[in-house]
């Protein structure tokens, strides 16, 4: 019996049903396209942190790539994120049809959540699923080795409100992985950057789900300040449409 605040699972039979954010090899079905490919660079994607026997909890889980990789390096996962429950951190631009706006995100949600609950049936994975707001990560979850964030920081109003929900829970480490500001520049001046991009434009009115790029030394700072000073950066690439990104993650540890 599934109890709070454990989704219970769903039984998505058709894959009709699902939106795919990340390309995924589907047991029974083959390779799914998705927006962001990290099959190459899973590991470089958590930092090369050594998951074995660890319990993590996956925030922004999606369709849940890291997850089932996690869980096949040995983790016990809770995967975390929003459901059509729950409203997308919007910019709130003045004359903006907000309220179609979001109804269009729960429904996109769904989606994705369909799409995690299909690959969690067919990769017979024990992840539990918890669906809330990022800035109220339910304790009742209990403690977790580590805390991982995957890209979603840069959509969140709040990033640091978001870190300090999943740290709370952490006992060992956090993980963040995100794009840095002015990528195109690459990791030997994305490295020395201090301060956020703020990404919203008043003018054009976009983008509507997305609000900044954080360089790593930032997270650094969140990191310490939430308890977990001793940081290591690492840079790798990963496919956008089709395209190399130039990402960074930040693990933080006790």
């Amino acid at each position: 019996m599934t109890r709070p605040p454990f989704a219970a699972p769903r039984h998505i039979a058709s894959i009709d049903d699902c939106y795919f954010y990340h390309t995924m090899d589907v047991p029974g079905h083959g390779t799914v396209q998705g927006e962001w490919d990290l099959r190459p660079n899973l590991d470089a994607y958590l930092g090369g942190y050594d998951l074995s026997g660890k319990r993590m909890l996956d925030v922004g889980a999606a369709n849940g790539i890291m997850t089932f990789h996690a869980e096949r390096k040995g983790a016990e996962v809770v995967s975390f994120d929003l459901s059509d429950d729950y409203s997308w951190d919007i910019v709130p631009y003045r004359d903006s049809n907000r309220d179609q706006i979001d109804q269009e995100r729960r429904g996109h949600m769904r989606r994705i959540n369909n799409g995690y609950w299909y690959c969690h049936r067919l990769m017979n994975s024990k992840a539990q699923a918890v669906y809330s707001n990022v800035y109220n990560i339910p304790v009742e979850i209990g403690p977790v080795d580590v805390a991982f964030y995957g890209s979603i920081l840069l959509h969140l109003r709040d990033p640091f409100l978001a870190m300090q929900n999943g740290a709370r829970l952490a006992t060992s480490a956090l993980i963040v992985s995100d794009l840095p500001p002015y990528a195109e520049l690459g990791p030997k001046i994305s490295r020395f950057l201090k301060h956020p991009v703020f990404l919203p434009d008043p003018v054009l009115k976009e983008p509507w789900d997305a609000w900044w790029n954080l360089p790593p030394r930032l997270i650094e700072k969140y990191m310490a300040i939430l308890g977990f000073p001793n940081t290591t950066v690492t840079w790798h690439k990963q496919l956008y449409q089709g395209k190399p990104r130039t990402l960074y993650t930040v693990v933080g540890k006790r």
